[in-house]
């Protein structure tokens, strides 16, 4: 509706007024009338004679076995290797700055 349009009121249809099924009613037009684009339509299904798609497969919940929980004294015995890996490459790196220390001065 425009700006200085007002609702029109519905009047009740009396059964002398009701066009008959077989008739058309002739269409008013307008002068003058605001531009409405039409009513868009969802796009058309698929042909008849495609297959329809096949069914989608049913999937059962996975079951999340629980990880076998590792003893104490295994997981302190690899705390341990990890240790003393270190441990050993911080005496490697000491032990290469030494041996350059040394072949410099000779």
């Amino acid at each position: 509706m425009g700006k200085d349009k007002k609702p029109r009121k519905p009047t009740a249809a009396t059964p002398d007024q009701s066009p008959r099924s077989d008739e058309e009613p002739e269409r008013q037009t307008q002068a003058k009338s605001e531009l409405v684009p039409p009513a868009r339509r969802p796009p058309t299904a698929v042909g008849a004679d495609t297959p329809p798609p096949p069914p989608e497969p049913v999937r059962l919940p996975q079951r999340h076995l629980p990880t076998p929980r590792r003893p104490v004294l295994f997981e302190l015995l690899q705390t341990l290797r990890t240790a003393v890996g270190a441990m050993l490459d911080i005496a490697d790196a000491a032990a290469d700055a030494i041996m350059k220390r040394i072949e410099g001065r000779g």
